[in-house]
């Protein structure tokens, strides 16, 4: 099985715990200390665990060389490695699912788990910034949320904090289910589901089915479901009863939002009123949403309101960069049709007078033989909106988008590639624009900040 590998190391913190682990499922009695787990070798440590696995194009063992043998304290692999440090085993992403897993027994705090097609990071990454003002938290760093990033990060938890926050993501039919496995949520939020990676999946329900799994872990593990009753796709059983609904549709939720002033730099929740950093209404769905964990574990409105204060997207997921008169908006991470749509219709809160508003979009990659109905569907989207003047379009499958925008209004340019638009772009004037650019992350729209906004 080929792994979506993300490069990463962990420090161990319960060290003793981890080495009795890792003895245990190896069958050999370790006679060193580990100090952290790593599968890219290039981040080994001294007396690190190096797991050798496959990657897209080549096998972690190839890199074994002298230094990393004399920096090692242990190797596991699935391909023989000629050295005492070195071990064997059937399959080493079993062996990683397997160790943290036995860690995760060793766990008391309660976890919480968080799934769904769009939000994942940012709702996971307001949630710790909220408990963290009462409690003790770990919780995976970025978007550590693979069947490889999400065992490794449990793996560097401590054992005394109060509760454990994991984003869990999936490319295909069951992983959501098998994270849920290894993290065993006592908590779960699901923040939308929409049509996205299709290309892992037999259909669209299959996609469901799959990120529904944490909830069916939940109610296994009799815990708290927090529900958005405002998405259709996520349907839960009427005879479970510890769930907390959150809507801005429907007022008879436990957290309603009202978000009729977010123009004005507010949104309340049930009577809470929040000063909003950023006037969108995806940061204030990501908000409802953890929001309602937070309170429900005991956080108080004080703590969640001075949390937001300093409060930044996480890279490439909405965020603002200014030059001068010149905005850009990052929104470069990954793109659907849902995440478009939404990052879209937040610029109808930016609209003045002075700024033109400028949509650089990329292919949705990865949408199967969905794909051609889903970027018409964005065209006929934007051709109906009358606070955009601009849309420019990267690469072959976005060409359906400009062929359904007949807007008069709209000026439409098709790019063939990266390169094509930064030298267009470079050559333009750029001041006085709002620019918003998104796309999938094989496009890598990012380059297009890099190399024309610097």
């Amino acid at each position: 099985m080929l792994l979506r590998i993300v490069f990463m190391r962990i420090e161990i913190k319960e060290r003793a715990t981890v080495k009795k682990i890792i003895s245990k499922v190896i069958n050999l009695d370790l006679k060193s200390s580990l100090n952290g787990i790593s599968i890219d070798s290039r981040k080994i440590e001294k007396n690190d665990l190096f797991i050798a696995m496959k990657g897209k194009r080549c096998h972690g063992s190839e890199f074994v060389n002298r230094d990393i043998l004399n920096k090692v304290g242990l190797i596991i692999s699935d391909k023989f490695i000629d050295s005492p440090k070195a071990i064997k085993v059937d399959d080493c992403s079993d062996f990683l699912k397997k160790i943290a897993c036995n860690f995760r027994d060793k766990l008391k705090m309660k976890v919480v788990g968080i799934t769904g097609t769009n939000g994942k990071t940012s709702t996971k990454e307001l949630i710790v910034r909220f408990l963290k003002t009462k409690y003790k938290v770990n919780y995976s760093k970025g978007n550590h949320n693979s069947m490889t990033s999400l065992p490794l990060s449990i793996l560097g938890f401590n054992c005394d904090a109060d509760y454990c926050v994991l984003e869990m993501g999936a490319s295909k039919n069951g992983e959501i289910e098998e994270l849920c496995n290894i993290a065993k949520p006592n908590i779960g939020l699901i923040t939308n589901i929409s049509k996205s990676h299709l290309d892992g999946y037999k259909d669209f329900n299959s996609l469901v089915n799959t990120k529904m799994a944490l909830y069916e872990s939940v109610t296994k593990n009799k815990g708290t479901f927090f529900l958005n009753l405002d998405d259709i796709n996520i349907e839960v059983q009427d005879s479970y009863n510890d769930i907390v609904t959150y809507s801005y549709l429907n007022s008879q939720s436990d957290y309603f939002a009202d978000l009729t002033k977010i123009q004005n730099g507010t949104i309340t929740i049930n009577e809470a009123v929040f000063n909003l950093k950023y006037k969108s209404y995806v940061f204030s769905y990501n908000l409802l949403a953890s929001y309602s964990l937070a309170s429900s574990l005991g956080v108080d409105n004080s703590n969640i309101s001075n949390s937001l204060f300093d409060f930044s997207f996480p890279k490439g997921r909405g965020d603002i960069i200014k030059k001068g008169n010149t905005t850009i908006i990052d929104d470069t991470y990954n793109a659907n049709l849902a995440s478009m749509q939404s990052g879209i219709l937040n610029l109808k809160l930016k609209k003045n007078k002075s700024q033109d508003i400028v949509l650089i979009l990329g292919d949705m990659l990865d949408l199967g033989k969905d794909s051609l109905s889903l970027h018409s569907e964005l065209g006929k989207y934007i051709n109906g909106l009358n606070f955009i003047d601009s849309v420019y379009c990267v690469g072959e499958q976005s060409s359906y988008v400009i062929k359904n925008i007949d807007n008069q209004k709209i000026n439409l340019q098709l790019f063939k590639d990266i390169n094509s638009i930064i030298n267009f772009l470079n050559k333009q004037d750029n001041s006085n624009t709002i620019f918003y650019i998104k796309g999938s992350r094989g496009m890598y729209m990012e380059k297009i900040i890099e190399k024309v906004f610097n």
